[in-house]
């Protein structure tokens, strides 16, 4: 299934016009289907779990938050069937990614505890740690967890955009995307985006939050 809301809303505050912009995202659910999404996700899982223990040894832990680049985590299945939509979901978000570039990230997220419950802040894939922008055009987010799921939060907040001083700004209007297994969701990747707080009280590894977090250029 895939959704693509937008519109233009207006209000008055303040004798202001405040405008603001509802972000245009496109959600597919059951994207890789049952057997594709389940393999995947016990190949990221083992990639990780190497991963660790080629680092810290046996006694390695699990963290709460732990990024795998592309380059050493590579889900090609992912890749080639994101850029099977990349056509249509240029067209219906309206925005054009010509350079034909992807990249991506794997993401697990497992909290065991209410400390630093906004440590996630609010970030833009067009716009780099250091404050330089890129030429990122489409952001995608790729969900992935066992079933039964047993964590939660982590929805994925896309907000609206605001003018502030004649610029650009991060509205408090938000679309939340809940983190359904095997459902994958673009946005514009000038877009500001947050994944709320997860909670994972077993502190497996395979109770986690999963995420594959990329772009198209």
């Amino acid at each position: 299934m895939a959704q693509s809301p937008a519109g233009i809303g207006a209000v008055s505050h303040a004798r202001q016009p405040a405008v603001t912009l509802a972000t245009p995202v496109c959600r597919f659910e059951d994207f890789l289907g049952a057997a594709g999404a389940d393999r995947l996700l016990e190949d990221a899982c083992r990639a990780q779990l190497e991963h660790l223990t080629a680092v810290h040894g046996q006694v390695a832990r699990i963290p709460s938050r732990w990024v795998s680049p592309e380059r050493v985590l590579r889900a090609p299945g992912l890749a080639e069937a994101v850029r099977s939509l990349s056509a249509v979901v240029q067209d219906m978000l309206g925005i054009a990614a010509p350079a034909g570039r992807m990249g991506y990230e794997f993401i697990t997220r497992n909290h065991q505890s209410a400390e630093g419950r906004e440590a996630e802040p609010v970030t833009r894939a067009c716009v780099e740690p250091t404050g330089s922008e890129n030429d990122r055009a489409v952001s995608f987010v790729y969900t992935l967890h066992r079933r039964p799921r047993e964590f939660t939060g982590g929805g994925l907040r896309v907000y609206d955009t605001t003018v502030r001083d004649g610029y650009p700004a991060c509205a408090e209007s938000f679309r939340e995307i809940r983190p359904d297994h095997d459902t994958l969701t673009f946005f514009p990747a000038a877009a500001w985006r947050r994944t709320q707080w997860v909670s994972c009280p077993s502190g497996q590894l395979m109770d986690s939050h999963f995420s594959f977090e990329g772009w198209l250029a």
